[in-house]
C-alpha cells in the first residue's frame, strides 16, 4: 500500500505543470546563471599583472638629478625613438636576479645617471658598471603595471604587491570564511523562516555588498566588504534548488540539477568576456552585482515552498498555495485537499537546528555519509583545479576554456543519474576520476599534454559527482531539515576545502604526489557514496521520522536504474513502517483497517469492506487466494 505523502498531494495539483515551469525558467535557472559571477569574479578582481618599479618623471628634482631632456636620453640609443624612455629604464635601472627581473627593487639611478651612461666606453660591461656604482633600493616612484588585460585591479589600486602581496591571498581567504559563516547562518534560518525570505536576503546581500566593494579605499574595508559579500554562497545556490525540488516530481529533480549546472557553466563562461569589457575592477563589481537586485524584487512574486509550509504546520497557507498551483496548472482542486493537508500537517518534531540530525541512528549515519561524500567532492574538485598545469596565453581565453569543459559533464551527469541511479553514478564517477588521476602519474614531467588531458577528464567526472551530491542531499534530508542538512554538509566540506591549495604544495616533494592524494580521496568517495541509499524515483521524506524509516530495506548491490531494455523496475515504497510486535499478517490487516476512512453510509460500508477484503487477501499465500 502506498504511504500517504506530500508527493501524492502534489501529483493531484500538478507536479510538472505551468507553475513549475514558470518557477524554473523565470527564477531558478536565471539565478544560477548569475551566481558564478558573484563567486568567480574575485579571481579577476584580485588579478595581479606583471609590474616593476616605475621610472621617475622627466622633471624630477634631486635626488634624481637635474632635468634631462629627451634628446640627451635618446643620444644613448637613437634608434629607440619615442619608446626609448621606458625601454631603457626597464633594461638599465631594474636589476635582475637568477635571470628574473626584480619587481620591487631598482638601482638608485636618476635620469641624469642614465644619460651619463652614454659617455661610458662601448667595451664596458654595463651590468657590472651599474651594480658597482649604484646601490639597489626599494621602488622610489611606485610601481608600473602591465595594463594589457586590466587598466586597474584591486591589488593595483590598494598596492597589494611586494611586501603587501600576501593581502591578495588573505582577501580571497576572507571570502572563503564568509562562505563558511554564511552557510551556517542562512541555511539554518531557511528551515526556520522559509526558503523565500532567505533567498531574498541572500540576493540582497550579494547586490548591496557586491556594489559596496567599489568604495573600499583601504585593506581592511576591502576585507570587510569581501567577507559580507561572500556570505550568501553557497546557501543561495542550494536554496534556489531546494525551493524547486520541493515542488516537482522525483523524476524532474535530475533535469533541474543538470539544467542549473548548465546555466552555471554558461554564466562562468561568459564572465571572462564581461571582465575584459569592463577593464577596471570597480566597473566589474557593479556589472556582476546589480543583477541580483532583480531577484530581491522576486520576493513579492516568488511562492514559498508548500512542502516547507507543511513541515511547519501551516495548514491554511499550504492549502491556499496548493489550490493556486492547481489552478495555475489547469487542475481541479481536490475536494478533500484540506483534509489531506491537515492529516499530513504537523507530523514532524519541532525544529531545533542541525543537532536533531544526530538524534536517531539512521539519520545520523546518513548525515555523516552525505557530509563525507560532499567533502570528498570538494577536496577532489578544487584540489584538481589547483593542480592542472598552468595554461599559457590570454587569461580570459584560458578561463573560458577551463569553464566550458564542465558543459558536457552537466549533460552526461543528467543522463547518468536517470539510467544508473544516484548512488552508482556517484561511485562510478569517483572511481573514474581517481583512475584518470592515477593514469597521469607515469607522464608527470615527461608529457605535459597527456597529463593535462587525463586530468581534464578526471575533472569532468568529479564535476558529475558534484552534481549528484546536490541531488542526494535534497532527496535524503527530510523537508524539515533539508536546508539545514545540506548547509551542514556544505559547511564541513568548505572547511576541509581550504586545504586544497596545500595539496598543490606537495608537488615540491614529488610532482605526482598531489594526484596520488586526490586519487586516494576519490577511492574514499567511492566507498562512502556506495553506502548511501538509492533515491531514484522515490518520494521525499517530510519529517525526521520519515527519514529514519526511509529506504531501510535496500541491499548493498541492489540496482534501481533502468533495466537493459529501458523499462524501469517497479518502484517500492520509500518508507518502511517501524518494527512492531505484530506478525506480517496482522500488520497488513491493520493497514487495511486504518485506510478504510470514516463510514458515513451503507455504500461507504460496502466499499470499505471490499477494500479490507482485498487487502486481507493480498497478504495471504497464493494458494489460499486460489481457493473458492
Amino acid at each position: 500500500m502506498k504511504t500517504a505523502s506530500f508527493e501524492h498531494v502534489l501529483e493531484q495539483v500538478g507536479s510538472q505543470g505551468r507553475h513549475q515551469k514558470l518557477l524554473i525558467w523565470l527564477y531558478v535557472l536565471p539565478l544560477n546563471f548569475f551566481i558564478p559571477w558573484m563567486v568567480l569574479t574575485p579571481i579577476f578582481l584580485s588579478s595581479t599583472p606583471a609590474y616593476h618599479c616605475a621610472p621617475p618623471p622627466h622633471d624630477a628634482e634631486p635626488p634624481f638629478g637635474d632635468h634631462v631632456s629627451r634628446a640627451s636620453i635618446t643620444h644613448l640609443n637613437s634608434s629607440a625613438g619615442d619608446n626609448f624612455t621606458e625601454e631603457v629604464w626597464w633594461s638599465v635601472a631594474i636589476p635582475k636576479k637568477d635571470g628574473k627581473t626584480e619587481q620591487c627593487r631598482q638601482y638608485n639611478m636618476s635620469w641624469s645617471d642614465i644619460a651619463g651612461l652614454a659617455s661610458v666606453p662601448a667595451n664596458t660591461n654595463f651590468s657590472l658598471h651599474i651594480s658597482d656604482n649604484y646601490g639597489i633600493v626599494d621602488c622610489q616612484h611606485g610601481k608600473q603595471y602591465d595594463q594589457s588585460d586590466f587598466k586597474e585591479t584591486l591589488p593595483m589600486s590598494l598596492g597589494w604587491v611586494c611586501d603587501s602581496e600576501h593581502f591578495t591571498a588573505m582577501w580571497l581567504s576572507v571570502g572563503l570564511a564568509g562562505n563558511v559563516i554564511g552557510t551556517l547562518a542562512f541555511t539554518s534560518l531557511a528551515d526556520i523562516f522559509g526558503r523565500r525570505p532567505l533567498l531574498a536576503i541572500t540576493s540582497l546581500v550579494c547586490a548591496v555588498f557586491g556594489c559596496a566593494k567599489i568604495y573600499a579605499t583601504s585593506t581592511w574595508t576591502a576585507m570587510l566588504a569581501q567577507f559580507v559579500a561572500s556570505m550568501p554562497f553557497p546557501a543561495i545556490l542550494e536554496l534556489s534548488l531546494i525551493i524547486i525540488y520541493e515542488q516537482v516530481s522525483g523524476d524532474q529533480r535530475s533535469f533541474i540539477t543538470s539544467a542549473s549546472f548548465v546555466m552555471w557553466t554558461l554564466g562562468s563562461s561568459l564572465l571572462p568576456l564581461v571582465a575584459w569589457l569592463a577593464g577596471t575592477w570597480r566597473l566589474l563589481c557593479l556589472i556582476t552585482s546589480l543583477p541580483f537586485f532583480l531577484f530581491v524584487a522576486a520576493y513579492w512574486v516568488l511562492p514559498e515552498s508548500p512542502s516547507w509550509l507543511l513541515s511547519r504546520g501551516k495548514a491554511t497557507e499550504t492549502v491556499e498555495l496548493l489550490s493556486t498551483i492547481a489552478r495555475r496548472n489547469g487542475k481541479t482542486v481536490p475536494k478533500d485537499l484540506e483534509d489531506q493537508v491537515t492529516l499530513l500537517c504537523g507530523q514532524g518534531k519541532q525544529h531545533h537546528g542541525p543537532l536533531q540530525l544526530f538524534y536517531t541512528p539512521l539519520v545520523r549515519k546518513r548525515t555523516l555519509l552525505l557530509t563525507a561524500c560532499y567533502t570528498c567532492n570538494n577536496l577532489f574538485y578544487y584540489g584538481l583545479t589547483y593542480n592542472i598545469d598552468n595554461m599559457s596565453g590570454n587569461q580570459f581565453l584560458n578561463f573560458f576554456l577551463f569553464s566550458i569543459t564542465e558543459l558536457p559533464a552537466n549533460f552526461l551527469g543528467g543522463w547518468m543519474v536517470e539510467v544508473l541511479g544516484r548512488r552508482w553514478s556517484q561511485s562510478s564517477c569517483f572511481f573514474l576520476a581517481s583512475a584518470c588521476a592515477l593514469a597521469s602519474l607515469p607522464f608527470i614531467g615527461t608529457s605535459t599534454w597527456i597529463t593535462t588531458v587525463m586530468l581534464t577528464i578526471s575533472k569532468l567526472f568529479v564535476t558529475i559527482s558534484f552534481l549528484v551530491i546536490y541531488i542526494q542531499c535534497a532527496e535524503i534530508y527530510p523537508t524539515s531539515h533539508r536546508s539545514t542538512g545540506t548547509g551542514l554538509s556544505s559547511l564541513v566540506s568548505s572547511c576541509f576545502g581550504t586545504t586544497g591549495p596545500y595539496i598543490a604544495v606537495t608537488s615540491k616533494i614529488w610532482g605526482g604526489l598531489p594526484y596520488l592524494i586526490l586519487a586516494t580521496i576519490g577511492v574514499a568517495g567511492v566507498l562512502v557514496s556506495s553506502l548511501l541509499p538509492e533515491t531514484l524515483g522515490q518520494d521525499l521524506p517530510q519529517t525526521l521520522d520519515d527519514a529514519e524509516n526511509y529506504l531501510t530495506d535496500e541491499e548493498y548491490f541492489s540496482f534501481k536504474g533502468k533495466a537493459p531494455c529501458g523499462i524501469r523496475k517497479r518502484k517500492k515504497s520509500s518508507f518502511r513502517p517501524k518494527p512492531a510486535d505484530q506478525s506480517a499478517n496482522d500488520t497488513g490487516v491493520t493497514e487495511a483497517l486504518n485506510s478504510r476512512g470514516p463510514v458515513t453510509s451503507m455504500d461507504d460500508y460496502h466499499v470499505n469492506s471490499d477494500k479490507l477484503h482485498s487487502s486481507t487477501m493480498a497478504i495471504l499465500p497464493d494458494e489460499m487466494n486460489d481457493l473458492p
